[in-house]
């Protein structure tokens, strides 16, 4: 799924952190960030000023239960 426009990052993650199984943000380019490690947190917030790259990007979530808990993040 991708992620809606203008989200606020940190609220996305506080709510990636409550999901049971790993989310992956894929980029257009195919870097995989792990988005419950720490690292990869703090890279995918960087992003914050990089909006194409953020939209043309993919949330993949291992469970698909845990779509319903990112839905207002993703279209």
């Amino acid at each position: 799924m991708k992620l809606k426009e203008n989200i606020n990052l940190s609220d996305f993650i506080i709510k990636v952190r409550e999901c049971r199984a790993d989310v992956t943000f894929l980029s257009p380019e195919g870097d995989r960030l792990a988005l419950k490690s720490s690292l990869c947190q703090y890279i995918f917030a960087s992003l914050q000023g990089q909006p194409t790259l953020l939209k043309n990007a993919e949330i993949l979530c291992e469970d698909s239960a845990d779509y319903a808990l990112l839905r207002d993040y993703l279209i």
